[in-house]
């Protein structure tokens, strides 16, 4: 287990240990430990200095009680009924709420900035909603795409410790089929952008001739970037069967990029019915 994890994997566990020698040290020192427990816990209410009150706001409340309920296991894990003991328990206890209260809180975060964005939605809100999508949504493609691949060379160097074993084909080749792999989730972040700067040029001027030359090079950008996507997955096997002689290992999934050819099709869709009602307003302005 690598960063973010292994680091709580260590830390929680040293944590429930330290607050239970303090609470065996005294009253003074069990005292002491408790407002350390409930300390942590009411951090969650912090939240609440946030302008404004809103009705996820009882998320916050949750996320304190996991923190509360989680410190205390760890500082007893004895007590979670579980077949592992000792070491192993607190630490997969501490993941566990580390993961749960995470997950509140990020929940908390998120509704409540849709909340904010509701009451604001503009043209502008929406473009900067799916550029920071976009965004987010690449960074996290390229990081389990390059945490795959990592796991995947050290598999191959782990399990092919022969002398004399060329493993430079094996290793291009899974860099070349994971950056193929990265390629649909990236046109669809692309389609994201598009799609939020229409939205902004529909909201200044609906009917100029920017905006309806905006939206024809989205509609064509959206079809190369479904047709992309379809080839560079079905290319991924081809390249697999050629190289398969000079490879020391292979895996095959079946997978079809179905979120990025969904989502360029609804755009090019849309894009396809504004061009047409762009037509319909030509006519009606030649009528009157």
């Amino acid at each position: 287990m690598e960063g973010s994890g292994k680091v709580l994997l260590e830390a929680l566990p040293r944590l429930g240990r330290w607050l239970r020698e303090l609470s065996l040290s005294g009253p003074g020192g069990n005292a002491a430990a408790w407002a350390v427990v409930l300390a942590l816990a009411a951090l969650p209410a912090l939240g609440l200095l946030w302008r404004g009150r809103c009705r996820w706001d009882w998320l916050l409340a949750l996320a304190g009680g996991e923190i509360l309920g989680g410190l205390f296991f760890l500082v007893n894990p004895t007590l979670l009924g579980v077949p592992l003991e000792g070491e192993p328990a607190a630490k997969l206890w501490g993941l566990t709420v580390a993961g749960g209260t995470g997950t509140v809180l990020l929940a908390w975060a998120v509704l409540r900035w849709l909340r904010a964005l509701e009451r604001g939605a503009s043209g502008r809100s929406v473009e900067r909603l799916l550029s920071w999508a976009a965004l987010l949504a690449g960074a996290l493609a390229i990081l389990a795409q390059g945490l795959d691949l990592a796991g995947k060379l050290q598999n191959v160097a782990s399990s092919n410790t022969a002398p004399g074993l060329d493993l430079v084909p094996t290793y291009l080749t899974l860099c070349l089929l994971a950056s193929a792999d990265l390629v649909p989730s990236l046109l669809g972040c692309a389609v994201l952008r598009w799609g939020g700067r229409l939205a902004a040029a529909l909201e200044a001027d609906p009917f100029a001739g920017a905006t309806v030359a905006l939206a024809e090079r989205v509609r064509v950008r959206c079809g190369w970037v479904a047709a992309a996507s379809v080839l560079v997955c079905a290319g991924e096997s081809v390249v697999q069967m050629v190289l398969f002689p000079v490879l020391h290992t292979a895996s095959f999934t079946v997978s079809f990029p179905f979120f990025t050819v969904l989502l360029a099709a609804v755009l090019g869709l849309l894009c396809q019915y504004f061009r047409r009602a762009k037509a319909v307003s030509d006519d009606n302005g030649t009528i009157i």
